[in-house]
């Protein structure tokens, strides 16, 4: 009984291997799109009633603090903007000048928000663990405090997306006019949950 049992034993991994002979390998089978899962986000900070918002946006550099504060120097979207989401960054504005405007100044009868600029660069962010170097484009500025902070927690929040830390994210700001502010990321509110 004990050998037939192992002959049976025995048997079974070479009937396997027997099994799997002359079985083709296919290779990678293209079927269907790419599989897709939650697009990647930053936090982006407005103004509402003299209080900071984040706003998730979609990017392609999520942790990169230069890029989030591009998207913040854009100012909102026409659907932000009909939430009453305005912006504190003032910069100067690329249209031509009014009559009742000198030469080079925004018209006197229009809005100076930074979503009318053209930039002349853009935002860079020097990252050493959790202090960034922040270097807005020229024309921007002069940053107000709530500026400061909308600068400050976008780039604060974009680096916490690929390094989470306990610790408060500080940021070195200097506007386009070298004028320069720092803060930390304590305070900012976060994104309101679904």
């Amino acid at each position: 009984m004990k050998a037939a049992r192992r002959l049976a034993l025995l048997a079974v991994p070479g009937l396997l291997a027997l099994a799997s002979c002359d079985i083709p390998t296919t290779g990678v089978v293209e079927a269907g799109e790419p599989a897709s899962g939650i697009r990647p986000v930053t936090p982006v900070y407005f103004v509402r009633d003299g209080t900071l918002v984040a706003v998730p946006r979609t990017t392609a550099w999520p942790g990169d603090a230069g890029d989030a504060v591009r998207l913040l120097l854009r100012g909102p979207t026409p659907g932000e903007a009909g939430k009453r989401l305005t912006t504190a960054i003032r910069g100067r504005r690329s249209v031509p000048a009014s009559p009742t405007s000198a030469p080079g100044e925004p018209p006197t009868d229009a809005p100076t928000d930074l979503q009318w600029q053209t930039p002349t660069d853009e935002p860079t962010a020097d990252v050493r663990g959790d202090r960034l170097t922040l270097r807005l484009p020229l024309g921007t500025g002069p940053l107000t405090r709530m500026a400061t902070r909308q600068v400050i927690c976008t780039a604060a929040a974009a680096h916490r997306v690929t390094a989470p830390s306990a610790a408060p994210v500080t940021v070195e700001v200097t506007d386009g006019s070298g004028w320069h502010a720092g803060g930390s990321d304590e305070g900012c509110p976060a994104l309101p949950v679904d």
